[in-house]
């Protein structure tokens, strides 16, 4: 009796060992197959999320720069262990073009202000066209749910800065969104009035300006708006709008835009002095070889070759390579 009592007794804690190491691995791969759900791995979410608002306050572009880099690594990561999360995809989209952005060194404003949007370095490039393969893949993986207006904004613009889509397109895209939101950052709002000014809505477009752009806030924001009346073919506005700043300020980079605005302006209506008069002026304040170019421009307009010459000549000496001074030269 004794000895059938202790085999029933090795054989109930066998069973029981073997219930427990059943119980445990299926927790286990329970666990590996909801983990986007459980604890431990919205931990992870987070801490991507604090290292993004971390970056945010980095005024340094260098340092910036670097620690995008790293978050990068680690968005990829948390792609690869999430591949049917779409907010794993959102968050990297917004990883890829801040960090595009961080590249510039610049924001929309100042890159608008200087002709700079269609800018791009090969690296810039790459980070937000991954950025809008990750936003694509977001889309998909929502099936037909709402994304958030902000990423909708990322996505129209990465699109814009690489050409991806035009504008137009780009208007439709945001159009619904910009209505509906109940808050634009001045980035955005500056953004989207640019898309309605490129798509032929300049009424909206200048609307959204002076309702949420902030353009009487701050000299860049009266430059914003006063290029945006130029762009949309407003000149006479447009004129007024920047002899305006020139009166008020003694900023030099403003006075520096707003001189080769109104160059332009006046280029493109013929009035070659008045405009070599407006580039002369910007030249006078900061070294610039794009006012070199534009001077040339109107001493050739006015038949004044030689000076033309001289002038692109002393512009290719500073930099070789570029193709726009010497396309001019070789008409000439």
């Amino acid at each position: 009796m004794y000895y059938r009592y202790k085999s029933k007794k090795k054989d109930t804690k066998l069973l029981k060992f073997f219930l427990l190491f059943v119980i445990i691995v299926s927790a286990v791969y329970t666990g590996y197959s909801h983990k986007s759900s459980l604890m431990f791995w919205r931990i992870s979410h987070n801490k991507i999320v604090d290292q993004i608002n971390t970056v945010a306050g980095i005024s340094d572009v260098t340092e910036r720069i670097n620690s995008l880099k790293k978050i990068s690594e680690n968005i990829e990561t948390y792609k690869n262990e999430n591949p049917f999360d779409p907010g794993s995809y959102i968050y990297s989209s917004r990883i890829y073009y801040y960090l595009g952005m961080a590249l510039a060194g610049k924001n929309l404003t100042d890159l608008y202000l200087e002709d700079q949007l269609y800018t791009l370095t090969p690296e810039q490039r790459k980070y937000f066209i991954q950025s809008i393969k990750d936003l694509s893949k977001s889309i998909a993986l929502l099936d037909g749910k709402e994304m958030e207006a902000g990423d909708l904004l990322i996505l129209g613009q990465v699109y814009f800065f690489t050409g991806y889509k035009n504008p137009e397109k780009i208007y439709l895209l945001l159009k619904d969104v910009v209505t509906r939101s109940e808050y634009l950052s001045t980035e955005d709002a500056r953004f989207f009035s640019l898309l309605c000014i490129n798509s032929g809505d300049i009424n909206e477009g200048l609307s959204i300006l002076d309702s949420k752009g902030r353009v009487e806030d701050s000299s860049h924001g009266k430059l914003f708006k006063a290029k945006a009346l130029k762009d949309a073919a407003k000149y006479t506005d447009a004129i007024m709008a920047f002899q305006k700043i020139v009166k008020n300020t003694d900023d030099p980079y403003v006075l520096k835009i707003s001189y080769m605005n109104l160059g332009k302006i006046y280029f493109g209506q013929n009035l070659f002095q008045e405009s070599l008069d407006q580039f002369t002026a910007a030249l006078s304040i900061i070294e610039d070889l794009n006012c070199k170019i534009w001077i040339g421009k109107n001493y050739s307009a006015m038949g004044m070759t030689d000076k033309a010459k001289a002038i692109w000549n002393e512009v290719l000496a500073a930099n070789s390579e570029n193709e726009e001074v010497k396309k001019l030269l070789g008409v000439l």
